[in-house]
């Protein structure tokens, strides 16, 4: 537990991802556990925790051994509960910019066998190629595999197929080489043969052809693989015995299944719409909207020793709403904790629904985060939550209970995408529903659809609903009004849904300012400021901006732009204000300077021109007096001595500028700012940076052609980081109180990278904007282990 904690803080680790160590950090924050173990009393939050790692960090708990194959370029084999993997070391984020990348993966039940040849060579035989593998570490791989396989093999009631095996017998059981077989009991068995099942069929079928395996798992099932072999199956010729190897008594018996397309239909016929209630009452639902999941129930569902799915008398009752609650979950899942948490999810989908009484001390809020979270912490089980809700809605006729399932659906394909194994099928259901005029929640469907495609876009939201989220959720309420700020302390009203991400606000309001060019949207963004902590960054495009809602209000919003590839155009007030608002904000603070000239002191003249523009620009035509242009003069060392000398310029101005307009003052204003050195760069000043030669305080300016470190007086470069050589940047939290906190640039040559620390109080700021920058202008990604984190 403690090295959890501690990896999940650290960029150390190269067995955790990026996207893994950001999952379990949201994961904490969502369980409200500090960044200790000593926060952490509770045994039962230490068990969920450390089964969240075990279930959603691939690498973390695999033995790993290095190897070197003759084609390819795998470096390591991980072996785990899992499987084994082959894998590869990656270039990744922060610190130690590495992580072990995935290859091929294959669970156990695909190994066929394992063996070792000499003292360095491992043979692995699988279901669809043999591999042969050099390592160091030769004997000890091969122990380690097969202890993990003699314990999945113990007892598992599976074997695989050694050869094929084709019959026209339908009493006998047809099978290719590679293919897994559930053993059923039955009475009467003579010696060498074995009755078992496979997907749709059962029969018997020769011992001597298989040879025990570890018991298939949802998760490494290949589906694809498993229908060209059955397609290749039924073209092939008759062959085989058709000796009946069983006792006479079971002469006759007739046991293979019936075709699903056979079990489907038989299904349809029998359905029949309780009396006085219509099919666009309640949820009552056409059955051929529910062939999508009646075909992945066939493939994927838990079935019992009859070849039946477990939970209903055949496969379409086993995905329509039931009153009673399940024992064993509706996905076949080999692990006893996803069995439990399953069945513990489905009861609190009954409770939420009202479909079972509310136990005491749970409020609907408590099933529904339940739900969320249990999403949230155990990716594993995110299928078998989309299969229970879709169950529950579908063919439910109690319209109270059907619409909260509905209201659920919503939600947990917005908060995180189900596998790419479902996700057709929840598609197809959905759409089949979104196109039937009669049925009384299409419209819903349509959401769960927008909902879905962007879960999968932008990965689902990282935290569950805050209180006052929870509470509008329960309420129906999927949308809220709030101000997003421009530049000169303008709100601009914008109204969000529950998963609106930064990128369609931003659009929204390009729109209105009548940008339609995509490469000039992407320069702006929606920054974020959090009153009590004093944090300030901007979102990525795929941030959820619920995910940064408070329920005491204490987030603000505001717009900025933040590069300026793409010309200005000034067609519109809007855009026009924006613009001037936001560099005149940046002038006046400091973060725009105007070049030094003579003494390092900015020219008189220019800074003069530009109070007067400003005067104009507010439409002011009477006087200005001396107090009244300090409002009008940038934030620089050098200016307070020079005030009359500006003054009496600004005048002269001023008198020159009758003619302008208020528009074409602040075109004029754009347009001088815009041709100074440093304009369109994000400026940062900095306590103290590693680099020899950089001055203290200095200036870190963000550019399009990289991290430049200046002179904040003479504005002279000391050192300059190309962004082509930028590999990766982590923030580091201050060793102490009233200390600020660092930027580590990671820059150079791969294979020997350089270091430079920026010590300063925007770490996040920096480190989100450098990041955005690289994003858009260098391709791939640059690495930050702060990327998408608050």
């Amino acid at each position: 537990m403690f090295k959890i904690m501690r990896d999940t803080y650290s960029d150390s680790c190269v067995r955790i991802s990026r996207e893994e160590r950001r999952k379990m950090k949201d994961l904490l924050a969502n369980f409200n556990v500090g960044t200790s173990i000593s926060t952490i009393q509770d045994d039962s939050m230490k068990k969920r925790i450390v089964i969240a790692a075990r279930d959603n960090w691939e690498n973390y708990f695999s033995r790993l051994f290095p190897v070197k194959l003759d084609s390819g370029d795998a470096q390591v084999l991980g072996v785990s509960h899992r499987g084994i993997r082959l894998l590869k070391v990656a270039r990744a984020s922060g610190i130690n910019p590495k992580h072990l990348h995935l290859l091929r993966s294959y669970s156990f039940a695909e190994l066929l066998s394992v063996d070792l040849r000499g003292s360095d060579t491992v043979e692995l035989e699988l279901k669809s190629e043999n591999l042969e593998l050099q390592s160091t570490r030769a004997p000890q791989m091969v122990a380690m595999i097969r202890l993990f396989l003699q314990k999945l093999i113990k007892d598992s009631g599976h074997v695989v197929a050694l050869k094929s095996y084709v019959t026209d017998d339908k009493s006998l059981l047809s099978f290719s080489k590679g293919d897994v077989i559930k053993l059923l009991p039955i009475e009467g068995l003579q010696t060498g043969w074995l009755f078992g099942t496979m997907g749709e069929r059962s029969g018997l079928f020769p011992e001597d052809l298989t040879q025990p395996c570890a018991a298939p798992d949802y998760h490494c099932l290949h589906l694809d693989r498993r229908d060209e072999r059955r397609k290749s199956m039924r073209s092939a010729p008759p062959k085989g015995p058709s000796t009946d190897p069983i006792r006479k008594s079971m002469a006759g018996t007739d046991l293979e299944r019936p075709s699903s397309e056979a079990s489907l239909q038989g299904s349809v016929q029998g359905w029949v719409p309780r009396t006085g209630q219509s099919s666009t009452q309640g949820s009552v639902q056409k059955m051929e909207n529910l062939s999508a999941l009646v075909e992945f129930a066939m493939k994927y569902f838990r079935v019992g020793t009859t070849g039946l799915p477990a939970s209903g008398r055949n496969f379409a009752e086993a995905v329509q709403h039931t009153e009673a609650p399940i024992e064993e979950s509706l996905i076949l899942y080999s692990d006893p904790e996803l069995n439990h948490l399953s069945v513990e999810a489905f009861m609190n989908l009954m409770q939420f629904m009202g479909d079972v009484p509310m136990k005491k001390n749970i409020t609907q809020s408590d099933c529904l985060s339940h739900i969320l979270l249990l999403g949230k912490e155990n990716e594993l089980l995110r299928d078998e939550l989309y299969c229970q809700v879709i169950k529950q809605t579908s063919n439910n006729h109690t319209k109270s209970s059907c619409t909260l399932g509905w209201r659920v659906l919503t939600l947990i394909t917005g908060f995180f995408p189900c596998s790419g194994t479902l996700q057709p099928y929840v598609t197809q259901h959905l759409q089949d529903i979104s196109q039937d005029n009669e049925h009384p929640y299409q419209g819903l469907a349509d959401v769960c659809q927008d909902n879905l495609q962007r879960s999968f876009r932008f990965g689902g939201r990282r935290n569950i609903p805050s209180h006052v989220e929870m509470e509008a959720v329960l309420a129906g309420k999927t949308s809220l009004h709030i101000p997003i700020q421009l530049p000169g302390g303008v709100d601009f009203p914008v109204k969000i849904r529950n998963f609106s991400v930064a990128e369609d606000v931003v659009t929204q309001f390009c729109t209105e300012m009548g940008i339609s060019d995509v490469a000039e949207v992407r320069e702006f963004f929606i920054f974020i400021n959090r009153v009590q902590d004093g944090l300030l960054r901007p979102l990525h495009a795929d941030e959820y901006l619920f995910d940064f809602l408070l329920d005491d209000s204490s987030i603000i919003f505001f717009l900025r732009r933040v590069m300026w590839r793409s010309p200005m155009s000034f067609n519109g007030d809007l855009y026009l204000d924006f613009h001037y608002q936001q560099l005149l904000g940046d002038y006046l603070s400091g973060r725009l300077m105007l070049p030094p000239v003579a003494n390092g002191v900015s020219s008189v003249q220019l800074i003069a021109e530009l109070s007067a523009l400003q005067h104009v620009a507010q439409g002011l035509e009477n006087y200005l007096s001396l107090p009244e242009i300090k409002e009008y003069l940038p934030s620089q060392d050098g200016l307070s001595s020079r005030l009359e000398e500006i003054y009496s310029f600004c005048l002269g101005q001023i008198a020159a500028m009758h003619s302008l307009s208020p528009q074409d003052a602040k075109i004029r204003f754009i347009e001088i700012l815009s041709s100074l050195p440093l304009f369109g760069s994000n400026t940062f000043m900095a306590q103290k940076v590693s680099q020899r030669g950089c001055p203290s305080p200095c200036m870190v300016s963000l550019t399009q052609d990289g991290v430049l470190f200046l002179h904040p007086k003479t504005q002279e470069q000391a050192f300059m980081i190309p962004l082509v050589e930028l590999q990766s940047m982590c923030t580091i939290r201050p060793k102490k109180q009233m200390k600020v906190g660092a930027v580590e640039i990671t820059y150079g040559n791969p294979a020997r990278p350089k270091t430079v620390t920026v010590h300063l109080n925007q770490t996040k700021e920096l480190c989100h904007t450098l990041a955005l920058i690289m994003e858009e202008l260098i391709r791939p990604p640059v690495n930050s282990s702060i990327s998408n984190h608050q």
